[in-house]
């Protein structure tokens, strides 16, 4: 009668997981002005709230990684966060043998079984950091969403006082700040 024997093979693996997660949305922007005029309006907007102009998109990094991008030609919003973790990750792969020592294939079967869940773990953890990412993204979007709609209002109501005067002569201009109105009367 044989006997069976255990073989185990550990293997070890450091590696930097990568993660990012974000939303697309798009400002509500009238269409009082041409594109360019209302493009120009908005960067100028975004460059009070301390965007930098790369091209057409307006680009602002938060302190905690969120990057956001207004596209100033189309009003596209993008929203992100990336994040990476540096993990240490160990299995163990084990096979029976009939031989105390174990022939290399079954080693080797056996380095395949501790590997793959190396990949496991990985995946796991990739996964996790994901989660975390989305969980943190989430939190700051409540923030960036009223100051998104507060920069849109603020473009709406400066493309409201350009078509005012293209009509005719601006008589009046009177802002609630409170409630956010704007009345302006023109004389045609």
């Amino acid at each position: 009668m044989s006997r069976a024997y255990r073989i185990s093979v550990s293997e070890s693996l450091n590696r930097i997981v990568q993660a990012e997660d974000g939303v697309c949305s798009k400002l509500e922007l009238l269409p009082l002005l041409s594109r360019e005029e209302t493009a120009g309006l908005l960067a100028s907007e975004l460059a009070n709230r301390g965007f930098t102009q790369e091209g057409d998109v307006a680009v602002r990094v938060e302190a905690d990684g969120v990057r956001v991008a207004v596209d100033v030609t189309t009003g596209e919003v993008s929203v992100t966060l990336s994040d990476e973790a540096s993990v240490e990750l160990r299995a163990t792969g084990e096979v029976l043998s009939h031989t105390p020592d174990g022939s290399e294939a079954t080693k080797k079967l056996a380095r395949e079984k501790a590997r793959a869940k190396l990949e496991d773990q990985t995946q796991d953890a990739t996964e996790s950091l994901r989660e975390d990412i989305t969980r943190r993204l989430e939190g700051r979007l409540r923030d960036l969403k009223s100051e998104l709609d507060s920069i849109a209002n603020k473009v709406t109501g400066e493309a409201l006082k350009v078509r005012a005067s293209q009509l005719g002569t601006v008589e009046e201009i009177h802002e609630d700040a409170a409630t956010g109105s704007l009345t302006i009367k023109v004389r045609v």
